[in-house]
């Protein structure tokens, strides 16, 4: 990292990851616009999890030079930037608030690990902070890096893993995007159970979610909204007319700048053509009601 200086490097990748956290929420909608529907999202209503990752390599690359290389796991790419002194990775996804940076010197019997903290900060019981865990661990002799995530669990009074992947050197991505062909089969996948919006209001930097559940499959219709659940920074769920799913919603629509039923039409429009592109015998796992 140090052919542009690594200071000045790991400042832009650091504005770069806050910009995109709050500014490119993840929309796991947005994709089915794009790939099957008849335009693109609007970009201040997000993008998928990979989306995500090419937008932070593109505005590094934009204000640096430097470019990343994209690992890929199943659905899942991380944006990586390699150095003589170690690795650097960017994944918006997993909500990490610094870059998570490995340097090689901190090595230990060949394994090299950090772990910052992420998003959401929740409340736990005695009234302290809880913050999620981002975790890159890289080993050095086949050059896999494995990043979890661990976000604390208000039920459970600890940190629970929530995702991981597993980022091989051999399946870096060739062409960003991937070829529309190679996209479409990857959005209607089993794990694909539901659309979604989740944010990071820029102003409180408190998480919210807008979720539309898959299963039983949603026809994208009006009366859908009734099936709309959401998920406040704490992780409590909240089912369509409840309070707190208005207040929820109220939290997505004013990150997104976009009014709430304006938000709602496009997770059903995304669910109508889920419904219409993904194969019949799909089978879709119901979504969990259970707080976190």
């Amino acid at each position: 990292m140090k052919t542009l200086g690594a200071s000045l490097l790991i400042d832009v990748q650091k504005d770069v990851l806050d910009e995109v956290l709050v500014g490119i929420p993840y929309n796991s909608a947005s994709q089915f616009h794009e790939y099957f529907g008849t335009r693109a999202a609007p970009p201040r209503f997000g993008l998928s999890c990979a989306w995500q990752s090419f937008a932070a390599g593109r505005m590094v690359a934009e204000r640096t030079g430097v470019t990343a290389e994209y690992l890929i796991d199943g659905r899942h790419v991380a944006a990586v930037y390699r150095g003589h002194d170690g690795v650097v990775i960017l994944d918006p996804y997993l909500l990490h608030g610094e870059p998570l940076r490995l340097d090689r010197s901190a090595a230990v019997d060949g394994v090299v690990r950090v772990v910052v903290d992420a998003y959401p900060y929740r409340v736990r019981a005695n009234g302290s902070t809880a913050p999620g865990r981002a975790r890159a661990t890289w080993t050095l002799d086949d050059d896999v890096i494995r990043l979890d995530y661990l976000r604390f669990s208000p039920r459970r009074g600890h940190n629970v893993a929530s995702r991981s992947f597993t980022m091989r050197p051999e399946s870096q991505l060739a062409t960003v995007p991937p070829p529309a062909d190679w996209i479409r089969p990857l959005l209607v996948h089993p794990e694909q159970h539901s659309v979604s919006v989740r944010v990071l209001h820029p102003a409180t930097r408190q998480m919210a979610e807008l979720i539309l559940p898959l299963a039983g499959k949603p026809a994208g219709i009006a009366e859908d909204r009734a099936l709309l659940i959401t998920k406040d920074n704490q992780g409590a769920v909240a089912t369509h007319g409840q309070a707190h799913f208005q207040r929820d919603l109220e939290v997505v629509a004013d990150a997104v700048s976009a009014p709430q039923d304006e938000v709602i039409a496009f997770l059903l429009e995304a669910a109508a053509i889920h419904r219409a592109a993904a194969p019949a015998e799909l089978n879709l796992a119901p979504y969990s009601l259970e707080d976190e």
